[in-house]
């Protein structure tokens, strides 16, 4: 049995998860919130399997949520789920070392297999064409590239603190910034939650 965690700002989103969810036979719903204190609350402590995180939170960034999540020891599996996937997007959720980008228009299927392979250990991304990565490099400090490279290759935090010969604490603000830099900014209201397809 895989255990999720659910943190989404949309009330909506919310319900149709837990329900979707707690329908399959080998998943189920551990805590589900719409902010990160609310979802640390009803964890009380407890590490769920896999975390279902949207990007585009109301009160917190999704990203640097799930970077800080993934800098502690023994973290569980992050599925960036978001109505704005985008090749920025997926580059900039694998720098965060997330496990998985669905987009929320994606079929509720993707996002039960997504769940599933990260439980395994696996990784579930869309494929990212190379001017986006060229683009992302771009957006970067020639002294970070290093950290962007080792982050995308699910270096821990520590390997790369040691492979660079700096702190770990070092390492963190650099990846927050790398995240911060390539985080895409949201900029067209109309883009809408597919709330079609989540079962209510």
């Amino acid at each position: 049995m895989l255990h999720v965690a659910l943190l989404d700002d949309h009330a909506a989103v919310l319900a149709g998860l837990r329900r979707l969810i707690d329908g399959e036979s080998d998943l189920a719903v551990q805590a589900a919130a719409d902010t990160a204190p609310d979802l640390a609350r009803q964890l009380e402590g407890q590490r769920p399997d896999v975390l279902v995180l949207d990007y585009d939170l109301a009160r917190g960034d999704g990203l640097a949520h799930c970077r800080r999540i993934k800098a502690r020891p023994d973290p569980p599996a992050v599925v960036i789920y978001s109505a704005y996937a985008s090749a920025a997007l997926t580059i900039a959720s694998r720098a965060a070392q997330a496990d998985a980008l669905i987009g929320k228009s994606e079929p509720v299927a993707a996002l039960l297999q997504a769940i599933r392979l990260v439980g395994r250990g696996e990784t579930a991304f869309p494929p990212v064409p190379h001017h986006a990565h060229q683009g992302a490099v771009a957006k970067l400090d020639d002294e970070d590239l290093p950290v962007f490279a080792m982050l995308l290759d699910r270096e821990p935090t520590e390997m790369i603190a040691h492979a660079l010969r700096t702190e770990p604490s070092e390492i963190d603000w650099r990846a927050q910034r790398i995240v911060g830099r390539l985080s895409p900014r949201i900029s067209d209201p109309a883009t809408a939650v597919r709330l079609d397809r989540i079962p209510r």
